[in-house]
């Protein structure tokens, strides 16, 4: 692909019937930029993948990817991503709750910036039709994030998010967290690497059939959290990075499976 090419990675658990309405409007989209757009049928039971196949025949650079079992959210875009070959890969829920339009102004936020977030708290986002209870759950679990790992991020869990190819490349090989608070994982893998961070305003409205539960999956997200700025601080796989500038290292001399002087010191 070329260089400057777009990634657009699609986690899907069961999302044939979203699929048949989003996965037209997502490949008009990218045919038009040229764009390689990947499904990550992450273990699903209801044709996910078939529908996928059917909405995105005959549009170049497409690409399905299959979980043999339901591995979570953070594992699907961990395969996305991993699969990804444009310069800019960017991930989005499969019921598309972020508009569409605001995809330029996050993809214009990576000329400046190693990753851009969608963010529904900003001044200019929009939100529409968000239960009480979802929108509770949301900034109590942001603050809760925000204090256990510093990230100064407004809004760490909207499914919208943009990177430069190498840094995702690195982040998520270095992410482990299945789950749904991988984000938060994956912006604090950011910030401690250096890593500049953009929140853009979005627009977003509430889609019926959220795979969040929430009775039980706040705590497991919690818990995650905990775990992941234990492990960080506990490891010695960060320890390098101060004297590399990650921003001028490819990622595929810092993934080189064969190993160099960077790839030692990220893995001693």
């Amino acid at each position: 692909m070329p260089p400057d090419a777009l990634s657009v990675v699609v986690p899907a658990y069961n999302e044939a019937r979203r699929l048949e309405t989003s996965l037209p409007l997502l490949a008009e989209i990218a045919a038009e930029a040229g764009a390689e757009l990947i499904v990550v049928d992450d273990g699903s039971d209801d044709g996910t993948a078939e529908v996928a196949a059917t909405c995105l025949a005959g549009l170049p650079g497409a690409k399905i990817v299959r979980l043999a079992l339901n591995s979570g959210k953070g594992a699907a875009v961990r395969a996305g991503v991993a699969h990804a070959r444009g310069g800019s890969i960017v991930f989005m829920d499969a019921d598309l709750a972020t508009d569409l339009g605001d995809l330029p102004a996050l993809l214009e936020a990576l000329e400046t910036s190693d990753v851009a977030i969608g963010s529904r708290v900003m001044p200019g986002a929009t939100v529409d039709g968000a239960t009480s209870t979802r929108a509770r759950m949301g900034r109590t679990f942001n603050r809760m994030a925000r204090v256990v790992t510093g990230l100064d991020l407004r809004d760490t869990q909207c499914g919208f998010k943009a990177f430069r190819a190498p840094v995702a490349q690195l982040l998520f090989h270095l992410g482990v967290v299945d789950g749904f608070a991988f984000d938060v994982e994956i912006l604090a893998l950011a910030r401690r690497m250096g890593y500049r961070v953009t929140e853009v305003p979005v627009h977003w409205h509430a889609v019926e059939g959220s795979r969040v539960d929430v009775m039980r999956d706040p705590a497991r997200m919690l818990r995650d959290v905990l775990l992941t700025e234990l492990r960080w601080r506990r490891t010695r796989i960060l320890a390098a990075l101060p004297d590399i500038d990650l921003t001028a290292v490819s990622a595929s001399t810092l993934l080189d499976p064969d190993g160099d002087e960077i790839r030692q010191a990220l893995t001693a």
